[in-house]
């Protein structure tokens, strides 16, 4: 699990999506929340903001399961959280 330091800010305004954040149980389900999170983002034509964010290390990329875990990358660094540990590991703000 990635130490508190290393938390990861998501933020958006439609509050239905951050609480599908507790309902992440494996990948399958995690990928579909992060689908629904980037077409979200589509629709609001705020791409760009999330490739800011992305730049400096705040939103997770390259996700892949590892041992039961979600691997992702974040500020250059690759880090893992159990599926359950993800609604308190990462920071997720409402706009």
């Amino acid at each position: 699990m990635a130490p508190r330091s290393t938390n990861i800010r998501i933020e958006f305004d439609a509050e239905v999506l951050r609480n599908e954040v507790a309902d992440i149980v494996d990948f399958a389900s995690f990928k579909r929340f992060w689908q629904r999170f980037e077409h979200f983002l589509e629709d609001r034509m705020v791409w760009g903001h999330l490739n800011v964010l992305e730049g400096h290390g705040l939103i997770p990329s390259e996700f892949k399961d590892v041992n039961g875990q979600l691997s992702y990358s974040a500020g250059g660094d690759t880090y893992q959280v159990a599926y359950d540990q993800i609604v308190s590991d990462w920071v997720v703000t409402i706009q």
